[in-house]
Formats: C-alpha cells, sequence, structure tokens
C-alpha cells in the first residue's frame, strides 16, 4: 500500500510540473501571436497590403498550435488512475492475527490477584517488558532471577493488566510481521491459561488462620517434549 501511495503522488507531482511548463508554452505562443498581429497592423500603412493567403496560413498554423497545447494542457491536469497492487503486494499484506475475545475477562482476572509468578527465556521476557513497559500500569518487577537463560519473575496484577493490553495490541497490529503477531499471541493465551485458573469466590478463605495458601498464579512459557520422550532417549 506504502508503495501505491508514493506511486501516486509521484504521478501527481509529475502532472503538475508537466501542467506548469505547458503553461509557459501556450503563454508563449499567444504572445508570438499577439507580436505578428501588432505587426501587421503597425506595416499596414507603409506597405502594400500582404498576401491575405499567407496570412491566414501563419494564423492557422499558430491557432493549431494553441489548440494543441491546450489539448496537452488538459491531459496534464487530469492525473493517471492509481496503479492497482501487484500480486506481489498484495501478498505482503497479512491480515492481523485473530484475538480471541476473553480479553475483558482475563482483564478482570488479572485485576484480582496480587502477582503471578512467571517462568519465560529471557528473550521472552524482554519481547514482554517492551511491548508493555508503555502502557499506563506496567511497573517493572524487582528481584528477577535468571538461571540457565530462564527468567523467573513475580509480577503484579496491574503489570499483568498492562501486558494483556500490549499484546492484544500487537496481534492487532497491520505493520507487526507474523512472528511478532504468533510470539504476542503465544504469550497472550500462556496468560490467559494461568488467569482462567484463578479461584475468585474463595480469595478471603484462603487467608484465614490455619488455612494453607495455594500456590500463586504460575505462568510457564516454555514448551518441551514428553517426559517419556525425553525418558527413552
Amino acid at each position: 500500500m506504502r508503495a501505491t501511495a508514493e506511486s501516486t503522488l509521484g504521478a501527481a507531482q509529475n502532472a503538475r510540473d508537466t501542467a506548469v511548463h505547458t503553461h509557459a508554452r501556450t503563454d508563449a505562443v499567444h504572445s508570438e501571436l499577439q507580436s505578428l498581429r501588432n505587426d501587421i497592423q503597425r506595416l499596414q500603412p507603409a506597405t502594400p497590403p500582404p498576401d491575405e493567403h499567407q496570412v491566414l496560413t501563419q494564423l492557422a498554423v499558430l491557432r493549431g498550435t494553441v489548440e494543441a497545447l491546450r489539448a496537452d494542457l488538459t491531459a496534464a491536469a487530469t492525473p493517471d488512475p492509481p496503479t492497482p497492487p501487484t500480486e506481489a503486494a498484495a501478498e505482503e499484506t497479512h491480515e492481523p492475527a485473530a484475538v480471541p475475545d476473553d480479553f475483558d475477562d482475563l482483564l478482570t482476572l488479572a485485576a484480582g490477584i496480587a502477582y503471578a509468578h512467571i517462568i519465560c527465556h529471557r528473550d521472552h521476557w524482554d519481547f514482554l517488558v517492551a511491548q508493555s513497559s508503555r502502557g499506563q500500569h506496567f511497573r517493572l518487577p524487582t528481584g528477577v532471577k535468571e538461571d540457565h537463560g530462564l527468567i523467573q519473575a513475580e509480577i503484579s496484577g496491574r503489570t499483568l493488566i498492562a501486558a494483556l493490553d500490549a499484546l492484544r495490541a500487537a496481534q492487532q497490529d497491520l505493520a507487526a510481521t507474523p512472528g511478532t503477531q504468533k510470539l504476542a499471541r503465544r504469550i497472550y493465551e500462556r496468560i490467559g491459561t494461568a488467569l482462567h485458573k484463578v479461584d475468585t469466590d474463595n480469595a478471603d478463605a484462603h487467608h484465614q488462620p490455619g488455612n494453607d495458601c495455594p500456590p500463586v498464579t504460575r505462568i510457564i512459557i516454555d514448551d518441551r517434549p514428553p517426559a517419556e520422550l525425553t525418558a527413552g532417549n
């Protein structure tokens, strides 16, 4: 689409330049015609009348030149229609990934948790922080740990809201590459899977004296082969 817009703007600029040049040529021909008429009027009293056929021929030639220039001017003032995008350009345009419609539910669930424990590769973590850090609710977690390339961090529910918002926007961004959209979708899904396991009905009971608090929400982005396949190798 950008190439089509640039092509259209270039064609419009060329049309304007041609129009200016044609205007100048038309003005020059009009000046020549007027000068010829003045010369004829000035010489008429002192010299014999010029050959009528010759004068008419010259006037016809000049008139034809003026009409041709007017036609060129009209054609130059009419911009060429935009060139339709080629098949290659159409193939480069990709639709945004379909975003699940549970966005509002996930925001509500994220708003209700104190924090979540996330485990992912440092590259996933860098992507998540880069996408979310522009959000109003993002807060960079403290005490982030790294071991063998895996990041372990505790992120607040508020930061999860910023992450969900940013990841959803990345999936819908037409300018984003397919890889960026898929990465954003995968992390978004993992956060959603973890949040859907939250028990929203017994939050008070979890902190009653004598009750063991259940583990906090865990978000794991680390797909691995099945355990039996690993053991067999």
